[in-house]
């Protein structure tokens, strides 16, 4: 599932020299109040890495998100190829900001049962998207936009210092080869 702000939090609560995302106060260190199981947002992908790091986490591949996303059967959307609507994801402004991480589930879930890949918040992977212009890769869609754009199969590039008000970021735990 998605890291939410409670679970960003104990991060930056053991690494007092990171920055706290612009949504936050920053006096305090705190999200909003009735936020804590929502996701993290406006976090850039190095912000991602770091917490990665700390928690002994990784950010998937774009294969690995979507393949957790998708299943082997070639799906339109996390659940299966119906449109979504109110019951399956948060998108197309339809609640006007982020939503509790697992709000969907299971009738939005992949068909490996994970939460929230399609909507709520765009996610960072740890794929390039092009090397050269230097952007990541992120997946998932988020609550601002329409249902062809919350599609398990669309991509977008981002750089990897940008942290705005609809990404957010899932880890994973990194497989270690000749275990």
């Amino acid at each position: 599932m998605p890291v939410t702000n409670a679970q960003y939090k104990r991060f930056l609560d053991a690494n007092p020299n990171h920055r706290v995302p612009l949504n936050w106060d920053t006096m305090s260190r705190d999200y909003s109040a009735n936020k804590a199981d929502h996701p993290v947002i406006q976090v850039s992908w190095q912000d991602t890495k770091a917490f990665c790091d700390w928690a002994g986490l990784a950010l998937p591949t774009e294969e690995q998100w979507e393949k957790a996303a998708r299943g082997t059967d070639g799906r339109i959307w996390p659940w299966g190829n119906e449109p979504p609507t109110a019951e399956h994801c948060n998108f197309n402004a339809n609640v006007g900001d982020t939503t509790p991480v697992g709000q969907y589930s299971p009738k939005g879930d992949s068909p490996y049962g994970c939460a929230d890949m399609a909507g709520n918040v765009w996610e960072w992977t740890a794929s390039w998207y092009d090397r050269t212009l230097g952007g990541r890769v992120l997946r998932g869609g988020s609550w601002y936009y329409n249902q062809e754009l919350v599609r398990v199969s669309i991509r977008v590039n981002y750089t990897p210092n940008l942290a705005d008000y609809n990404i957010g970021f899932r880890p994973v735990v990194p497989v270690v080869s000749g275990s």
